[in-house]
């Protein structure tokens, strides 16, 4: 599949915990850098604790070799699909390492496998994420587990589904999905059920900041709906069969005890496509027409 010319990653960076969910997301990653001709960083972060005690060195020694061996399997099984890909093995503090590995190469996307069906998985993708969804100078692309079905249009999204609460994060997430759409993009809003009168003048702010993109020849398609926006977003996902999930990133690092109510936590741990959550730059204004249409909604 081609891909926009006006849209394109040129250097993704896969952090790895040598899981089943990581594997589903370097084969996601793959798919992504063949379509848009970009080279892939894999890095892995040892965690240093186990060095603190001396029964534990032997077994991290141990482990270490055995993750040092996987990268490079890993390694070699990207440069036979033809992507050029460096692989690295890191110790220390393993968010701080991963923002390195971004920044380190430039990177313009950071791919994470999630294992979040289960508490212990909910719990650890709320430890990393809630840390590096905030600090990220690239989008990050979350890969959950049993993804494969997602794979072949990876990188080349046909149904693509936006969600906004018109934050200037989220408007910034809604333009870039416009430019990451092949085929279908679904705009939507989450709000607590309104009279018949709120809900149009909401309908038709959307209608404004997300007008059939002529460029592209890409439908829009707007929803309005009432309920708890991560409930909506994984809904319509659903409905629509989405190839991916975009969303606007936070702006300030959550709490752990904000991972019960956090939209993009919720969304990342259950929806059953890839997410991809967009940092805001702060650099794009509200323009003054969409001010005026802000009443009401």
């Amino acid at each position: 599949m081609s891909r926009h010319p006006e849209f394109h990653f040129e250097t993704i960076v896969v952090a790895t915990d040598l899981s089943e969910a990581a594997s589903s997301a370097l084969r996601y990653a793959q798919a992504v850098a063949q379509v848009h001709g970009a080279r892939i960083v894999i890095t892995h972060v040892i965690d240093p604790v186990g060095y603190a005690f001396a029964s534990g060195v032997p077994d991290a020694l141990g482990k270490d070799k055995s993750a040092i061996d996987e990268i490079h399997r890993m390694e070699e099984e990207t440069r036979r699909k033809g992507i050029s890909v460096h692989s690295q093995v890191q110790t220390g503090v393993i968010c701080d390492r991963i923002l390195q590995s971004v920044i380190d190469a430039r990177a313009d996307l950071l791919i994470l496998g999630t294992r979040a069906s289960t508490g212990a998985g909910r719990a650890a993708l709320g430890t990393v994420a809630r840390q590096i969804l905030a600090r990220t100078p690239c989008p990050v692309l979350t890969v959950p587990r049993g993804a494969e079905r997602h794979i072949p249009r990876g990188g080349g999204w046909q149904r693509v589904l936006i969600a906004t609460d018109f934050s200037v994060a989220s408007l910034e997430a809604l333009a870039y999905a416009h430019r990451c759409t092949f085929d279908q993009l679904t705009v939507v809003h989450a709000e607590p059920c309104r009279d018949h009168r709120e809900h149009e003048a909401c309908l038709e702010r959307l209608r404004f900041l997300a007008p059939f993109n002529e460029q592209h020849t890409v439908p829009v398609e707007h929803i309005v709906d009432c309920g708890e926006a991560a409930d909506v977003i994984i809904r319509e996902a659903g409905r629509m069969n989405a190839d991916i999930v975009v969303l606007g990133a936070p702006m300030e690092e959550l709490q752990e005890k904000d991972f019960a109510s956090s939209t993009v936590l919720k969304v990342i741990s259950q929806v059953r496509c890839p997410v991809l959550c967009v940092p805001s730059t702060l650099e794009i204004p509200v323009p003054i027409e969409e001010r005026k249409m802000s009443v009401g909604c």
